[in-house]
C-alpha cells in the first residue's frame, strides 16, 4: 500500500501525464444524440433565433459537440490500463523498488 509522502506516487503520476493515446470509455452512440438533441434545445429555448440560425449558432455548438464528444466527455479506462501488460510490469517495478528501499 502506498502513502501519499511515497516517492513512488510521483513515479505514477509521471507514467500517468506521459501518456497520450489512453483507452477511454466515452457514451454511448444513444446518449451522445440525446444529449446534442437536449443541447440543441436548450440553445434554441435560450437564445434568439438570430442566433441560433447564424453562422456562429448551433452549427457551431454541433462542430464543438463533435470534437468534445470523444475526447473531453470521456474517461479514461483505468481498468484497462492498470490491467496492461505495460502498466503491470511497471507496478511490478515500482513494488520491488518499494521492498528494495524498505516501503
Amino acid at each position: 500500500q502506498l502513502s501519499k509522502s511515497d516517492q513512488r506516487w510521483e513515479k505514477i503520476e509521471e507514467k500517468f501525464y506521459q501518456m497520450t493515446d489512453f483507452p477511454k470509455l466515452c457514451l454511448s452512440t444513444e446518449w451522445q444524440k440525446k444529449l446534442l438533441q437536449t443541447s440543441l434545445e436548450a440553445e434554441k429555448a435560450l437564445t434568439p433565433e438570430s442566433w441560433h440560425n447564424s453562422e456562429e449558432g448551433l452549427k457551431s455548438l454541433m462542430l464543438d459537440f463533435e470534437e468534445k464528444i470523444k475526447s473531453k466527455l470521456c474517461a479514461m479506462d483505468t481498468e484497462t490500463i492498470l490491467l496492461s501488460t505495460e502498466w503491470q510490469d511497471f507496478l511490478t517495478d515500482l513494488e520491488n523498488d518499494g521492498m528494495q528501499q524498505g516501503l
